[in-house]
């Protein structure tokens, strides 16, 4: 859990910021982000009229699995933040804040101890990486469609091609037409 008290910041004046740096920090981001390494970001809270705006940036070596040779391998990657938490609570009298009803579902939150908690931006940035089809290499060769074995581990051979028993028909003529 990456989280940040910004009860001082909700106490200044709109425009008031911080600069937070996380360097060499291993966190756990869920099952669908795996963290090879430590994660750095550099991030900016900035507090607005409404709330604290998080801006920045996050670098992390992921660990992916290959989409042609399913070897698992590790991708640094960057993901932009920008987000905006709102207060549940009032900084100044410590009432709780009513949720308004025009409020788009998901809006993040300060939680009632006035902490950012930035574990799930982080986890929906940097799984937004994700490619559609990650590869260890570009040139990776995959696997063989008969016997599995990966095509770049050398030559291998298989049994004779089995004919497909609805087409063994047509086979025999092609067979007889070639003799």
């Amino acid at each position: 859990m990456i989280s940040f008290n910004v009860a001082g910041l909700l106490h200044e004046p709109p425009g008031a910021v911080r600069d937070v740096r996380v360097r060499d920090r291993y966190v756990t981001l869920g099952p669908d982000v795996e963290l090879a390494g430590p994660l750095d970001a550099d991030l900016r809270l900035q507090r607005t009229n409404r709330g604290i705006l998080a801006r920045g940036s996050v670098g992390a070596p992921l660990r992916r699995t290959c989409a042609r040779c399913t070897d698992a391998y590790v991708e640094d990657v960057r993901a932009t933040i920008d987000e905006e938490f709102l207060p549940t609570i009032d900084p100044e009298s410590g009432v709780r804040l009513p949720v308004d009803a025009d409020e788009p579902i998901g809006t993040l939150r300060i939680d009632e101890h006035h902490e950012v908690d930035l574990g799930q931006v982080l986890h929906d940035e940097l799984a937004l990486t994700e490619p559609m089809h990650p590869l260890c290499r570009p040139d990776c060769p995959g696997l063989c469609v008969e016997c599995g074995q990966r095509l770049d581990a050398g030559p291998h051979a298989h049994g004779d091609d089995e004919i497909d028993p609805r087409l063994a028909a047509l086979a025999s003529l092609l067979r007889d037409r070639e003799q």
